[in-house]
């Protein structure tokens, strides 16, 4: 075998989906490297082993996949490597490749010939964090049409090791909004995407602090100053009754307690929740009573494989016995995206502002 020439590695594709589903991995390492593999989620057997071509690069198959969206890497003789002919990432601590495979029809999660809304990127002034925080705001397809229109506003929270670009990113929010706008089966709204870590992420070990900390300054982030950006910046309704939060694990806890400690909101999800452990509803709310006179939705939903699951159930019998009235989904799955993308975001919007 002859070593792969620097061009002939530049033309090399991966991963390719191919017309049966299946999904065609290169790549070039070392030349003493003795297996790589490519190790793909929510796969049956979890991995394809690649063999080295007589061009010198290596390159492997899958068997046909169900349509959606999967994280993978390499693992060149054991350790983890990106493939670097693919651009698209999840950027979270372990950082991982993503591909597609297109249904047929299309997923709701996948980019169609539909009218499509507009991302706006900002940066706001937080007197709480003393510095300008990042956010994402969505404006649905008919947003400039009729500049006297008025929209209801969706607060959408990603995850502890995610940022505000994660939801668009990796969990197509504006696409499935686009998808389920044209199909008429939700409203058009705006869709705000805060970043979730008013306070610094330290490096290395966290304080032990850290959540409690992070909780009470996105709290008053939200309540003082986004809030109040979002109304003035965007034709929003300025009324509890018009606004929805919702979001996954530490995101989902987030919605939870905003909701709870404002009143501001008068739908809440929480999807695989990083729920309050050590609080009672009296502690987190500001007057539980008006938050079950304005509540118009509570949504929770987890995955039977999650590891939160438990802290969910003890949640959720807390609202029970506050007669907080509210709607538990447990389905299956794991802490991941292919549970809040392809699941519970596309069943939650249909929910708002009915």
């Amino acid at each position: 075998m002859t070593a792969i020439s620097n061009v002939a590695a530049q033309h090399l594709r991966s991963p390719e989906v191919n017309d049966d589903r299946s999904v065609t991995f290169r790549t070039t390492t070392s030349k003493d490297a003795q297996s790589v593999k490519v190790s793909i989620n929510r796969t049956e057997n979890g991995s394809v082993e690649l063999t080295k071509t007589e061009q010198g690069y290596w390159e492997g198959t899958s068997t046909p996949l169900p349509a959606g969206i999967y994280e993978y890497d390499f693992r060149v003789d054991g350790n983890t490597q990106l493939d670097r002919r693919n651009r698209w990432f999840k950027k979270w601590y372990s950082i991982n490749n993503l591909v597609e495979v297109p249904g047929s029809p299309a997923l709701v999660t996948e980019r169609q010939s539909v009218p499509h809304g507009t991302l706006h990127e900002h940066y706001y002034d937080s007197p709480v964090t003393e510095s300008q925080r990042p956010v994402l705001v969505y404006t649905p397809p008919s947003y400039n049409k009729d500049p006297n229109q008025k929209f209801p506003v969706l607060f959408l929270l990603h995850g502890f090791g995610d940022d505000h670009q994660a939801w668009t990113e990796v969990g197509r929010a504006n696409l499935i909004a686009d998808n389920l706008i044209a199909a008429k089966t939700i409203q058009e709204m705006v869709i705000v995407m805060p970043y979730g870590h008013p306070v610094a992420l330290p490096f290395g070990n966290r304080d032990k602090d850290y959540g409690s900390n992070n909780d009470t300054a996105m709290i008053k982030d939200v309540q003082t100053v986004l809030l109040p950006w979002v109304t003035e910046h965007y034709r929003v309704i300025d009324r509890p009754e018009s606004r929805a939060i919702t979001g996954l694990s530490m995101g989902g806890g987030h919605s939870t307690r905003i909701a709870l400690a404002t009143n501001a909101f008068a739908y809440v999800g929480a999807f695989s929740a990083a729920m309050p452990q050590q609080e009672s509803l009296e502690d987190l709310a500001t007057d539980l009573d008006t938050f079950k006179k304005r509540n118009q939705l509570f949504w929770i939903a987890c995955g039977d494989k999650d590891f939160l699951l438990e802290r969910n159930h003890r949640f959720e019998k807390l609202l029970s016995e506050a007669d907080v009235e509210h709607q538990y989904l447990e389905t299956k799955g794991s802490h991941n995206w292919d549970v809040w993308r392809d699941e519970y975001l596309p069943q939650f919007l249909p929910k708002l502002f009915q």
